[in-house]
């Protein structure tokens, strides 16, 4: 008998302790997972849509800082759930929220069917400001290293339709990045450049200009493809000469087995001018005989001073396939719990490779909460779909050079170089605006 009453109480106590270890196991589980990572470890890594299957939040780091965590109990261990701010959508605000567009009106689109590539905009004195790649002579993407060039376009509405207005630097030149504003109120503009390349004429079938992307040539070595940096006080100029400040050479010059030469890199530098006058940057490196592109930091205590500018050799993350390039302008954003983060979107290089002859389409968001460690989206910030105003949608071959044009802090719309078709080397700039609760006034 008494046996058996010890065996009962102890079942009791096992059956009370199971039951209270069942109720919060989930609450637990959650804790622990939290703790160990800044973003939630079970998403999906193949598909277009934000699917998450852990969709809770401890703190607005779990949102990617695109959103708070909003928790209906005051214990600061519940679990909440993320609420996004303007432009984001998706368990984790990692997904940009864009709207359909008039194709008409959307972007840079040149006259004669002229290419573009890659818009950076600022806003300033009541216009938006493009700068970007324009592809000279009638011929496409697969020529700029010798066709591009730099050209300032305007609008009076963020999502376009924008005008070519100047040529801001001529063949060759590209990769332009503009970021507002420099302590002093400078216009600050970054670009991949060698001038004096003499451009293909591609409306007459002239292809005896060195096209360097895509020739193959045994132990030679291709032209650099240098950074350089000038400044202006207002868009229109005047501008300065242009300062060198990322030297190809040195800093991205690698092996191309493929190809059976070394090759250098265009840096894609862009970032975030700083309140006490320095720069962070974000720049692709390309590294290891297959040349993938590896995202790293770089630091300037003055933007402009070059000898201030170091960039960093540690790799920004560790991606699979070739990696990720063409980093957009840095924004912040600040959270009530948690406070100021940076964000940067990258074209996503996972899959397959540019280089390779398959260019993605699709683009995802990294953060960094001190500007030196960043964590890189499992999902798509935005792929190759784009959708009309009509209902209809369309799909890109490619879509790169991902920038954000931000007025007053407020993320307004995407910029990206889109290539319509696999077959067809014509190239354009879109603009894709972004939903908002409230719209601003004026834009």
């Amino acid at each position: 008998m008494r046996w058996i009453v010890i065996i009962t109480a102890i079942t009791s106590v096992f059956v009370a302790l199971r039951s209270t270890i069942l109720q919060h196991a989930d609450h637990f589980i959650l804790s622990a997972l939290k703790r160990r990572t800044a973003t939630p470890l079970l998403r999906s890594s193949n598909g277009d849509d934000d699917i998450i299957v852990d969709d809770y939040c401890l703190t607005s780091v779990d949102c990617a800082m695109n959103g708070e965590c909003i928790r209906h109990s005051k214990d600061r261990q519940s679990p909440g759930k993320c609420q996004c701010f303007d432009g984001w959508r998706g368990t984790t605000c990692e997904v940009l929220d864009l709207l359909p567009i008039a194709p008409q009106t959307a972007g840079l689109q040149l006259p004669n069917h002229a290419s573009s590539w890659g818009g950076s905009v600022v806003y300033v004195d009541g216009k938006y400001h493009m700068f970007a790649s324009e592809i000279v002579n009638g011929c496409g993407l697969g020529y700029w290293t010798t066709n591009s060039q730099v050209i300032r376009a305007v609008s009076d509405h963020p999502n376009g339709p924008y005008v070519k207005q100047e040529v801001i630097l001529p063949t060759f030149s590209h990769d332009a990045n503009v970021l507002q504003r420099g302590p002093n109120g400078e216009i600050v503009l970054f670009v991949t450049a060698l001038l004096g390349v003499k451009p293909v004429d591609c409306d007459n079938n002239d292809s005896s200009s060195w096209q360097w992307n895509n020739a193959v040539v045994p132990n030679t070595t291709a032209p650099p493809k240098d950074t350089y940096m000038l400044w202006a006080k207002h868009p229109t100029g005047p501008w300065s000469e242009p300062v060198l400040v990322l030297n190809s050479t040195i800093w991205n010059e690698d092996y191309w087995a493929k190809n059976h030469r070394f090759a250098h890199c265009d840096a894609n530098l862009n970032g975030i001018l700083r309140h006490d006058g320095s720069f962070l940057g974000l720049w692709r490196k390309c590294e290891t005989p297959d040349l993938l592109t590896v995202p790293h930091t770089l630091y300037a205590s003055d933007w402009k001073d070059a000898s201030t500018y170091q960039p960093s050799i540690d790799p920004l993350f560790v991606l699979t396939g070739s990696g990720a390039e063409d980093p957009s302008n840095i924004w912040t954003t600040e959270t009530s719990d948690a406070g100021v983060a940076y964000h940067a979107i990258f074209h996503d290089e996972q899959a397959t490779r540019c280089m390779l002859g398959e260019c993605p389409n699709v683009g995802r968001h990294a953060f960094s909460m001190d500007g030196k460690a960043w964590s890189y989206s499992k999902v798509n910030a935005y792929n190759g779909t784009v959708l009309f105003q009509n209902g209809t949608t369309w799909t890109a071959d490619t879509r790169a050079r991902p920038h954000l044009i931000v007025r007053d802090n407020q993320l307004l719309a995407l910029s990206t170089g889109l290539k319509p078709t696999k077959e067809s080397g014509y190239v354009w700039t879109l603009v894709q605006p972004l939903r908002h609760e409230t719209e601003m006034k004026d834009v």
